[in-house]
């Protein structure tokens, strides 16, 4: 009799080890799937991110060109009218206000807010065209 409830005990004791090492290994084969899963969503996502980082290199450098360019535009044409020598444009050189005695240059001021006008203007096309990117 105390053979048969060993027998019985080292097959209860088998039983609940053969259970409890198929459930880990089910889970364990469960768990490798979801880290696969995760190695493979990381890799595509690291793709998509080196894409989304080329595009924006590419936006920034043609609004900095693009920007570059207009302030270049702007100089040469405060330049010209600068200049008493052009024959499209009156002499300038002497265009000055007063305000609380102090003497303004209008045609420098203007420049700075042309200038200032651009940059926000550019800002502004750099921030839309990040914005569609996605």
């Amino acid at each position: 009799m105390f053979a048969i409830l060993n027998l019985r005990l080292i097959g209860a004791i088998l039983a609940v080890l053969v259970t409890f090492s198929a459930g880990w290994y089910v889970e364990h084969l469960r768990f490798q799937n979801y880290k696969t899963k995760v190695e493979v969503a990381a890799q595509a996502q690291e793709l998509h991110n080196k894409e989304v980082e080329k595009q924006h290199l590419v936006i920034t450098e043609g609004i900095k060109n693009d920007y570059e360019k207009k302030l270049g535009s702007i100089s040469a044409m405060y330049g010209r009218m600068r200049q008493s020598s052009s024959s499209e444009v009156s002499a300038t050189t002497d265009a000055t206000i007063t305000i609380n005695g102090k003497s303004i240059d209008t045609l420098s001021l203007a420049q700075e807010c042309a200038v200032e006008t651009q940059r926000l203007v550019s800002l502004q096309g750099w921030v839309k065209q990040e914005y569609q990117v996605k």
